[in-house]
């Protein structure tokens, strides 16, 4: 005959001692398993940020060079139209007509630097900028990216003033097939600048003229070059190199915040 033995139920109840001590063990436990979970969570969210900022050294990286780049040439420019302005002022016409095509072609080429915004909107919009624990590269991101608006609303300026102006000019005296060749090929090799007067260093049309040259306003013609100039000028000194200063502060900030994270690699 079996013996069935029935669990022993407590018919007592427990001290509030014993309560109060497995509610604080639960209270901790949770609590540290929430701390655990934020620190987990916070160091997976810092190496994304060193790794974003790292893209973004990239970037601004290649911007400062484009940057430097463009103001040359634009500086380039500059000099050309200075010296045929200086030109017509002496001759008040036009005689050597491959310096003229050469120039002008060089002068109105558009060049503006374009800021590279992937790994810029990548670390604004997924929320990476709170996790870089330094102010004041927080602060050079925000001010570089708003400066890209800038640039964006100047060549804008530049390129629609060249649509108005200076394009119906070049369709109406110039032989375009071969100002399209100029502008395709020989970039920096066509003619150089020595001493203040232009050398050419490629064979020019013997039979290249001026179309329709009888109507052209030389005075109006160097008054939109003008034009131009000043407006570049004014993107330069308000714009390029401001954003080209923000640019060379921000790589200098996040040089030393990859370093300090020992992740400045060879490839940065």
């Amino acid at each position: 005959m079996e013996v069935h033995h029935h669990p022993h139920v407590p018919t007592h109840s427990k001290p509030w001692k014993e309560y109060v001590l497995e509610g604080l063990m639960i209270f901790i436990a949770v609590t540290l398993g929430y701390g655990a979970e934020n620190i987990r969570e916070h160091y997976v969210e810092t190496k994304k940020a060193i790794i974003s900022a790292g893209n973004l050294y990239v970037d601004v990286l290649e911007d400062s060079v484009r940057y430097e780049q463009t103001l040359q040439t634009r500086y380039f420019q500059d000099s050309c139209y200075e010296i045929i302005k200086d030109i017509y002022k002496k001759e008040k016409t036009i005689k050597d007509i491959p310096i003229f095509y050469l120039t002008y072609s060089t002068i109105t080429t558009r060049h503006l630097p374009i800021m590279n915004t992937i790994a810029l909107d990548e670390v604004k919009s997924s929320g990476t900028l709170k996790y870089i624990e330094d102010d004041k590269l927080k602060v050079a991101i925000q001010k570089y990216a708003n400066m890209g608006g800038g640039l964006k609303l100047r060549e804008v300026r530049e390129f629609d003033f060249i649509d108005k102006t200076i394009d119906p000019i070049t369709l109406n005296y110039f032989d375009f097939d071969y100002f399209g060749k100029l502008n395709k090929g020989n970039k920096g090799k066509s003619f150089q600048i020595i001493n203040n007067r232009i050398v050419i260093n490629i064979p020019m049309p013997p039979d290249l003229k001026i179309r329709n040259d009888n109507k052209l306003d030389l005075d109006y013609y160097f008054s939109a070059l003008g034009m131009l100039q000043l407006i570049r000028t004014s993107t330069n000194n308000s714009y390029i190199i401001k954003t080209q200063k923000q640019c060379q502060e921000l790589l200098a900030l996040l040089r030393n915040y990859l370093r300090e994270h020992d992740a400045l690699k060879n490839k940065y």
